[in-house]
């Protein structure tokens, strides 16, 4: 059984530049260096690790651009698309640009703290990034429905659902994995660590539109 969302019902009325350039240059390091031993080369020179980030801070912002597999990318992508262009469009693309970073740097540090600053094995991706933009839709857009086609064996079933209830689950799920789930290589407390920030981050945020209507 899959759940897949596909669209929501939210309509931005600017074009998403800096959410399809963000997906660009994700895309494009990945195929750059899309073989095995390149991405093993790549990540542990530029993958985030405590030992690395004394020694190169600049980790911190390069291993939100990178990613382990073809199927990690589509993931943090699909859900990027999905979710960032109302958030860009709300804030603009500078503060939406901040909210990225900041959010993959909040997960990164909040995973390095639950691995007790000991973990060796770098992490990569955009998860944590993605998750502070869904930590600030949940905040902004609770009552938005979130289309999605829900797989039961080969058949599928198409419905609306709130993104409240999308998102939180799903943030819910990462919390038991990041408690009780197995060592599955996946750095779920960077994804918690990202949606907290992105979700205090929108709290009281100057808006690029709606505040000028109501003046």
């Amino acid at each position: 059984m899959f759940l897949i969302p596909y669209r929501d019902d939210n309509t931005a009325r600017s074009f998403p530049f800096l959410t399809v350039a963000l997906i660009a240059a994700n895309c494009w390091l990945f195929f750059r260096n899309h073989t095995p031993e390149a991405i093993a080369l790549v990540a542990n020179r530029y993958g985030f690790t405590t030992q690395l980030l004394f020694q190169h801070p600049e980790v911190m912002l390069s291993s939100l651009f990178l990613h382990g597999s073809i199927l990690h990318l589509i993931g943090n992508m699909w859900f990027l698309w999905l979710f960032g262009d109302n958030i860009e469009d709300r804030f603009g693309r500078l503060p939406f640009l901040t909210l990225y970073l900041f959010s993959g740097i909040a997960g990164n540090l909040l995973q390095a703290v639950f691995s007790m600053f000991s973990a060796q094995t770098p992490v990569i991706g955009a998860s944590g990034a993605v998750a502070g933009v869904m930590g600030s839709y949940l905040l902004k857009f609770p009552g938005s429905r979130v289309r999605t086609i829900f797989l039961l064996v080969f058949y599928p079933i198409f419905f609306r659902i709130r993104a409240f209830w999308f998102i939180g689950v799903w943030m819910i799920g990462e919390f038991v994995a990041a408690y009780f789930g197995p060592t599955d290589y996946v750095a779920h407390w960077a994804h918690i660590g990202g949606f907290i920030f992105g979700f205090i981050w929108a709290y009281g945020r100057r808006e690029r539109y709606y505040h000028a209507r109501s003046a």
